[in-house]
């Protein structure tokens, strides 16, 4: 029973999960352990199958089926069981850890690269889940802003030995295959992950091992440039917010979002070039995207993280006529690279203080929550329903559902408008082809308003805050 599968896993685990043949024996026994089996006996196996395959979902399906079927664990509890299986295939801790850091002394991203794809073909990172998200580019944009409408399971609240983020969700329930590599930021030691969701290329986290809030100030630029320092040059690492700001919700658990792909904002063009007058060697620009970013870069590590703390403290406190803060409502997301020995910040100003005109309801609908980092680099993040209310717009729009605004569901009815006045610029319904890319540029729109809507300056009601820093604006 479950022989030819289990033999089928063990090869798996020699092939793609560096598990030496002495181990096999104890990983049979695991398995069969989890499984409530008196034992297997090995078969052969198809080695190109094995060979080909890019992750063990595959596998792991009869084996998982069988688990439910004889009442070995409940629906609930597959996720839970596939990681137990993993964990028992996988490299300890300690030995992804000395291979990581062997690799990473030769070159940094080749150890990272490794790292990804270890965590995908040990199960912890499922891209096959991950494609099932919606997900298009908007390419009729000003900026080629990617557009993800989340299907991935949720997390349930409670369901962590402590936070989301503590390193002692290491091999607890379904994250018994999670790995993670030690690293020095500052003098304090952190851990790195690759995310489960991955909306954007090879998406991860570093986590201070210590479950210590984020903090403020110079303290935190030092630890994200420090972070860059140790993702290299083809990564950034980025933060929500450095100030507890009335509107910038931040964790109690200090962490920093990471990535290895240049985003939409960092592929932006420049707007306008600056010189500060304190710092001239600064090279200084305002990012030609939809927010407010300033970017600023050099190779000195004390100058770059000195300006920024004064760029910040200086935003936190700024008011003006359309800016009415009182030193609680402004705030900033931060991205760091590290690039040709340069460190470059980019300061995303952000407030809630600015004055605004109210948005149509579908805004809400579409983008409810405050947008995230990941959002403000281009990958606009999407609730689940969405994804069933976009499929009911476009029965309306290819005639599938006749359109009565009285007759929609509750669910169905901030979007009425819209869909009256897609239907009047269509002429009627249209083809089920054309009233999906419709409602897709539709949302794209939607979302390029949103993210413009966040811009704290335009043109030249930047200069007083410019000013008010020592920069002038160089070139236009």
């Amino acid at each position: 029973m479950l022989d030819q599968e289990i033999s089928n896993l063990i090869a798996y685990a020699e092939t793609h999960l560096m598990m030496d043949e002495l181990d096999g024996a104890q990983a049979v026994g695991r398995i069969c352990s989890l499984l409530k089996l008196d034992g297997v006996s090995p078969t052969d196996t198809d080695l190109a199958e094995i060979e080909s395959a890019p992750s063990p979902n595959k596998l792991l399906a009869p084996v998982l089926a069988y688990a439910v079927e004889h009442g070995i664990c409940a629906e609930d509890g597959v996720a839970a069981l596939k990681a137990e299986i993993m964990d028992a295939l996988m490299l300890r801790p300690s030995e992804l850890n000395d291979l990581f850091a062997d690799t990473y002394a030769v070159n940094k991203q080749k150890a990272f690269d490794w790292l990804f794809d270890y965590s995908v073909k040990d199960g912890y990172v499922d891209l096959e889940q991950c494609a099932k998200n919606d997900r298009w580019e908007a390419k009729e944009l000003k900026s080629k802003i990617e557009i993800v409408i989340n299907l991935m399971p949720e997390a349930k609240t409670g369901e962590y030995p402590k936070c989301p983020l503590c390193k002692e969700n290491v091999g607890f329930g379904d994250r018994a295959n999670m790995r993670v590599v030690s690293c020095d930021i500052g003098g304090e030691e952190w851990f790195f992950n690759y995310s489960r969701h991955q909306y954007f290329d090879k998406h991860g986290v570093l986590v201070n091992g210590e479950h210590v809030p984020m903090q403020s100030g110079k303290v935190v630029l030092e630890k994200l440039a420090r972070a860059a320092d140790f993702i290299g040059a083809d990564g950034f690492v980025g933060v929500n917010a450095v100030a507890e700001n009335s509107g910038a919700k931040i964790t109690s658990h200090e962490h920093f979002q990471t990535g290895f792909r240049s985003t939409p904002m960092l592929k932006a063009g420049v707007k306008a070039k600056l010189k500060s007058r304190e710092y001239p060697y600064l090279d200084m620009s305002v990012r030609d995207w939809y927010n407010t970013v300033i970017s600023f870069s050099h190779s000195s590590l004390e100058k770059t993280t000195e300006f920024a703390d004064k760029l910040i403290t200086a935003w936190k406190n700024y008011s003006d006529e359309r800016i009415e803060n009182d030193g609680t409502k402004n705030f900033c997301n931060v991205i760091v690279s590290k690039a040709n020995g340069k460190y470059c910040f980019d300061i995303i100003l952000r407030s809630n203080a600015v004055k605004k005109a109210k948005t149509s309801p579908e805004y809400g609908e579409i983008k409810a929550d405050a947008l995230s980092l990941t959002d403000m680099l281009g990958y606009f993040v999407l609730p689940n329903k969405l994804s069933e209310q976009l499929k009911q717009v476009q029965l309306y729009l290819d005639g599938s559902l006749p359109f009565d605004e009285k007759a929609l569901s509750p669910e169905m009815k901030p979007f009425a408008k819209m869909i009256a006045r897609m239907l009047k610029e269509q002429g009627g319904t249209v083809s089920k082809l054309e009233a999906k890319l419709n409602v897709h540029d539709e949302v794209d729109a939607v979302c390029e308003k949103i993210l413009a809507s966040t811009a704290v300056f335009d043109g030249a009601t930047i200069r007083p805050f410019l000013d008010g820093l020592g920069v002038e604006v160089v070139i236009k």
